[in-house]
């Protein structure tokens, strides 16, 4: 699904459209994890959503990697009502797109932000949002640590997916170079902890301004409150004495202020007590903010505290006035004293001359309202009047933020118009409290400084890094590329490169003396490998034998994998014919086929398998060949090899028809004698018949039926003359027949037919027991006559050997005939005096013989044997005190196969 190669560039037309749905996918995954920013502190947070996406960079077409980009990056312009940071997102995607395929994810996001990315910000940020120098500076250093971080994380992620390969069944997934990794764990190792430590300590840091702030606001509202309150006692106090000593006259009329009062207020007047604060006010063109007609005073009149009231009097007048009532007693009665500040008043009063800091302060009563003491802009004042009641509780013993944008996802300029509150009580004027207001940008702005100064000091220490880096992973790759080639020359070749003194890790190091030990001693194995091949070679090529290899897959042959040039030599094919599959197969002698296929099955490891067959020369005529092969592991050790040889046997096989021959002649020069004596008998009686005809013609006498009787007799004496001529000359021909099933009670009966004249010649004789009938074997009945002939006249000489000692019991053979389950059983057992111990384990070996010089070649029983094998049977010796024991053990064959035969 995503297996392409890497460095491929398809065309937009090319792309599947599996990979762009895939590619939306990812986008649209990285974009709600961006939700889930990583706080900074005062609006600068991290967004790592497209940290997924980059994890597939070498997987996706880059086409499909901007397009996942895209999308991840579209909240930014959500979040914060501009496309300029998306804009940015999208060039460095198409840029890593392109720039990654020639060097590493994490180097070519570094350049871009070098050459590209820090410009376009400073572009966008700078000349369109005209954000100031510090926060300028501030979201473009962001940018760029954001921007490596997701990169770097992106290989991280890729790292541990490619090490667990959960997609492996999808295709293959390209491996890390060595540049990649190595700048990927240098820039990691400094980015992630700095920016996990930085997230850390965002709330510690946010705590440090606001508590700066806070100790600011306590400390003015302070100073305000006892400000206030002395001045109110002190004027309080001077009021009463000035009332007291006549100066101050009850009644409406205007009184001349003393110097000591025209400074702060604009007029004092005392009120009777049947006077009202509201009708004062009335009276003077305006009213008491706050109050109604219903309730004229805002406190009981016996409270002789003094009050602040707030006036509004007249409608030209912008500014609130204030006025001090001071509850008075002469002369018995009640009275009020009013004296209403000027507009400067209280502001001279709270402002404190050369501080470092500009606050506002506003006093606030909850009968009138709040009012501002200082000179403070409309958002302020907006900021403050609409400060809730839980606000003002909380503001009490707590700062409170005043901002109509949540700071915590905020840009630096938004900050700007952000201010802290407290609330304090006033002591002289209990109805009143004092607020003091203070902007949060300065402080804001001050502990930014200390986060450009972090962020300008990371960005710089991550170049420095990556350029380390980069100069680290160029000289690890050559010293890798240079033991890789080591190994690779080592493999090919033979030969390395020697042990580098300039490689400076240690295991490297270690690594490439060991290749350069092994090289050494490959080649001096290689040579001798050489050397091997070289005599293997010659013998496969010059030695009249052909060498061959197959492979072996469930214990059969399946592929010819080579075959020595002397093929063409032996039987006429080329190596590329021997090569051709069935070929071998189709070259059998068809007679053979059936038995090599059953010598060559089921080939096990370690175990050699021989056969002697046919097979067709390219000319058309068939060879001779022994093929003897074992099968071995390969160097793979997951399969097995089968390596044989094949030799010409077509001179040993034409040497062993002659010696077959002529011990079948030998048999029959052995029992010519009795043959002889045999055939005289027969004719004898045809002699002694011609004669007595003879002369009854003579005579004149012919009786028809004696003469038709003596016919018939001559006929059957020469019947039997010819049966024994007929089997003696089938015996003694070369047999080219093809092995049959046959009736081996018929065969033992003809080999009986040829021995039984020369055996009762000398006084032997043969019983037959047939212990079962119908016994069937497939074998060549001239061969299998031959190997009973041998054993009839090797028995015949062990009885005549034993009355050669002076015993004259009569001699027996006996032929038994019987089977088991698997096998025929011939037995033939004589009473000679039997085979000696040491002689009896070395019968059947060629000419090893216990007879006279000239009596015996000693290959008799060595070719019986070997008739007998190549039957597929088996042949032992028995012996004891009554004479030796032979039996022969042939495989049964299907008495069907007689008919079709």
């Amino acid at each position: 699904m995503l297996s392409r190669r890497w460095t491929e560039f398809p065309a937009t037309r090319d792309i599947p459209l599996k990979e762009l749905l895939i590619a939306a996918l990812l986008g649209v995954v990285g974009l709600c994890l961006n939700s889930f920013e990583l706080k900074l502190g005062w609006g600068m947070n991290f967004i790592l959503g497209n940290a997924l996406v980059y994890a597939f960079v070498r997987m996706l077409a880059p086409q499909s990697l901007v397009l996942a980009v895209s999308v991840s990056s579209i909240g930014s312009v959500i979040l914060w009502n501009h496309p300029w940071g998306w804009i940015v997102s999208a060039c460095e995607a198409v840029f890593v797109a392109i720039v990654a395929r020639r060097t590493s994810p994490v180097r070519s996001v570094v350049i871009y932000w070098i050459v590209a990315g820090a410009p376009l910000a400073f572009l966008f940020y700078g000349g369109m949002l005209k954000m100031d120098q510090l926060s300028l500076a501030l979201v473009v250093a962001k940018h760029v640590a954001n921007g490596i971080l997701n990169v770097v994380l992106g290989e991280l992620i890729y790292v541990s997916l490619l090490s667990g390969n959960p997609f492996g069944k999808f295709g293959h997934w390209p491996k890390l170079r060595v540049e990649c990794f190595t700048v990927m764990l240098f820039m990691g190792t400094v980015l992630i902890p700095a920016t996990v430590y930085m997230a850390l300590d965002a709330p510690s840091r946010e705590r440090t301004t606001m508590d700066e702030v806070n100790r600011n606001l306590e400390s003015r509202m302070r100073v305000a409150d006892a400000k206030l309150s002395a001045w109110v006692d002190a004027r309080t106090t001077l009021l009463r004495g000035y009332a007291d000593n006549g100066q101050l006259p009850r009644g409406q009329s205007d009184v001349r202020l003393p110097k000591e009062f025209s400074a702060e207020f604009q007029k004092i007047a005392v009120l009777a007590s049947d006077q009202s604060l509201a009708a004062f006010a009335l009276v003077e063109g305006g009213s008491v903010i706050g109050t109604t007609t219903a309730k004229a005073d805002l406190t009981p009149s016996t409270d002789t505290r003094a009050r602040l009231v707030a006036l509004n009097l007249g409608q030209g007048r912008s500014n609130v006035d204030f006025a001090l009532v001071v509850p008075h007693v002469r002369n018995g009665k009640a009275d009020d004293i009013v004296a209403i500040l000027r507009p400067e008043t209280l502001h001279d009063l709270v402002e404190i001359p050369g501080q470092h800091f500009v606050d506002s302060v506003f006093v606030a009563s909850a009968a009138q309202g709040t009012f501002a003491l200082t000179h403070v802009t409309t958002n302020v004042r907006t900021l403050v009047d609409s400060m809730s009641q839980s606000q003002q509780a909380t503001a009490v013993t707590k700062p409170v933020l005043l901002s109509d944008v949540d700071y915590g996802r905020a840009v630096t300029s938004d900050l700007r118009d952000s201010h802290i509150v407290r609330v304090g009580p006033i002591a002289a004027l209990p109805e009143w409290q004092v607020a003091s207001v203070l902007p949060l940008a300065p402080a804001v702005l001050k502990a930014r400084k200390g986060q450009l100064r972090q962020f300008v000091a990371l960005i710089a220490f991550v170049f420095l890094i990556g350029l380390f880096a980069s100069r680290m992973s160029k000289k690890a790759s050559k010293i890798l590329r240079r033991v890789s080639q080591s190994a690779a020359d080592l493999t090919q070749f033979g030969g390395g490169q020697t042990a580098s003194d300039q490689i400076f890790i240690e295991e490297v190091s270690e690594i490439s003396g060991t290749i350069a030990i092994a090289a050494a001693s490959f080649g001096r194995e290689r040579g001798a490998l050489a050397s091997y091949q070289r005599r293997l070679k010659s013998i496969a090529q010059h030695a009249p034998i052909i060498v061959y290899a197959v492979d072996v897959a469930n214990g059969e042959g399946t592929v010819m994998t080579y075959i020595s040039p002397s093929l063409e030599e032996m039987l006429g094919y080329s190596t590329d014919e021997g090569l051709t599959p069935q070929w071998w197969s189709s070259s059998l002698h068809p007679d053979d086929y059936e038995h090599c296929m059953a010598a060559f099955r089921h080939l096990v490891p370690g175990k050699a398998y021989a056969a002697e067959y046919r097979i067709r020369h390219k000319n058309g005529h068939y060879v001779w060949v022994y093929d003897t092969l074992s099968v071995e592991p390969t160097a793979q050790g997951a399969e097995h090899e089968a390596v044989g040889i094949i030799m010409d046997i077509s001179e040993r096989k034409a040497s062993e028809d002659q010696l077959l021959h002529a011990d079948k002649m030998a048999s029959l020069g052995r029992m010519i004698s009795g043959t002889a004596h045999e055939l005289n008998q027969p004719l004898n009686f045809i002699k002694m018949a011609a004669s007595n005809l003879r002369e009854n013609a003579l005579r004149g006498r012919l009786d028809a039926e004696k003469f038709i009787s003596k016919l018939e007799n001559v006929l059957a004496q020469v019947e039997r003359a010819s049966a024994i001529l007929l089997q003696m000359r089938i015996f003694g021909r070369t047999s080219k027949e093809a092995p049959s099933a046959i009736n081996l009670q018929h065969t033992v009966e003809a080999a009986i037919l040829m021995a039984e004249p020369q055996m009762e010649l000398d006084g032997t004789q043969l019983v037959t027991e047939v212990k079962a009938s119908d016994i069937y074997v497939r074998a060549l009945p001239v061969m299998l006559e031959q190997v009973l002939l041998n054993l009839f006249i090797n028995a015949n000489d062990a009885i005549h050997s034993r009355h050669d000692t002076g015993d004259s019991a009569e001699g027996e053979i006996k032929i038994t005939i019987d089977r088991n389950d698997r096998s025929a059983v011939i037995t033939v057992a004589d009473n000679g005096p039997g085979i000696a111990p040491d002689v009896l384990p070395k019968i059947f070996e060629p000419f090893f013989t216990t007879k006279p010089p000239k009596e015996g070649t000693g290959l008799g029983l060595s070719i019986s044997y070997g008739i007998i094998r190549d039957m597929g049977g088996v042949m032992r010796a028995k012996s004891s005190r009554k004479g030796a024991r032979f039996i022969i053990e042939l495989p049964l064959a299907d008495a069907t196969a007689t008919e079709a035969d």
